[in-house]
């Protein structure tokens, strides 16, 4: 056959740009990853660009006049306490966010805690030292929880939570592309034993990190170890769970609402009292503000306040566990599994 005939009768190759499938779905891609950068700017910067004061929750031991002087004012919630050792001990327990005590002789002591993050404990003292000049008193400062001498600004628990969080939810991704979609019970229980033990050896690398190299978070070497794989199982759960309920693409949903909204309301960098109604109002729900919370309970203030972030972050991997059960089930083929004769011949 003739070289022109053979040409003829042979299909052209498509070059992709030629392709308007190609060309659409690149398209889209492109888009996307766009918005969710821009969603990812605005997030970032509506929540730590311009923090403003705008709930503090303050105990106030002092004469009753100085007291509803302070409950005037609109960014203070205050809780009136007998001394100044019930004043401490509020900040300390992580029942208020700051304290103040006024003595006989014209004295204010100003209780903060550190630990509890550097923005919080700044701000608790400039709105104590405002009070003390109004009232002419002289202010004096305490650190009921200091940070640690190897993170002073008080920031490593947030970075480590937020990086454990990519590779939580990446892994669990992963792990469910290699393997495949669960169809049986024994098949779930290899998942989770194999999500459990990446998640040990992601919070064994970060504990060793912020603990041993970095000496950031000492206190408490294996409750650290415990509150960080308790939270990677926590979101790697949860995305698994969703991704076997409901499919990858809802999955990929749940972690971009965890990277855009859940990392701005984490009260990192700027505490919860200075993060606006909206990213305030997630705090508590994302798993990311519960490991924030607790690794700074663990770490500065003796275990206080850790109860209400165990909850969450268990809610979340509880959940998590059982949308991949129920998942699983609705795929089982119990004529395979159950015994001849058990299942009635209408099933």
């Amino acid at each position: 056959m003739p070289n022109h005939n053979r040409a003829k009768h042979q299909a052209p190759d498509r070059h992709p740009v030629h392709d308007r499938a190609a060309v659409r779905t690149t398209a889209l891609a492109m888009i996307g990853l766009t918005l969710f950068v821009i969603a990812m700017i605005a997030s970032y910067s509506g929540a730590f660009a311009k923090p403003t004061l705008h709930h503090l929750t303050v105990a106030v031991a002092a004469p009753e006049q100085v007291v509803d002087g302070i409950r005037g004012q609109d960014t203070l919630a205050v809780t009136a306490v007998r001394d100044a050792a019930a004043a401490r001990e509020q900040v300390y327990e992580r029942k208020t966010d700051a304290g103040f005590a006024v003595t006989p002789t014209g004295e204010m002591t100003i209780y903060v805690a550190g630990g509890g993050g550097h923005s919080v404990a700044a701000t608790a003292e400039t709105v104590g030292r405002t009070v003390a000049a109004k009232a002419g008193l002289h202010p004096t400062v305490e650190d009921v929880a200091p940070a640690s001498a190897g993170d002073p600004s008080g920031t490593v628990e947030f970075y480590a939570i937020i990086f454990i969080s990519i590779g939580a939810s990446v892994g669990a991704s992963v792990l469910g592309r290699v393997m495949g979609t669960v169809r049986r019970p024994l098949t779930l229980a290899l998942r989770t034993a194999t999500l459990a033990g990446y998640s040990a050896l992601l919070a064994g690398c970060v504990t060793l990190y912020v603990d041993v190299i970095l000496g950031a978070l000492t206190a408490h070497t294996w409750q650290l170890f415990g509150a960080l794989w308790l939270y990677s199982m926590a979101v790697g759960g949860a995305v698994t769970g969703v991704a076997a309920a409901f499919g990858s693409a809802a999955s990929m949903a749940l972690t971009a609402f965890l990277v855009v909204i859940g990392n701005a309301a984490a009260a990192g960098p700027v505490g919860r009292p200075l993060l606006s109604g909206f990213y305030s109002a997630f705090t508590a729900i994302v798993p990311q503000g519960s490991g924030v919370s607790l690794l700074r309970s663990l770490e500065y203030f003796g275990g206080h306040g850790a109860q209400t972030p165990l909850v969450t972050l268990a809610i979340w991997a509880t959940a998590g566990c059982l949308l991949a059960v129920l998942a699983t089930a609705s795929r089982v083929n119990y004529r395979a599994v159950l015994p001849p004769g058990l299942l009635s011949p209408a099933d």
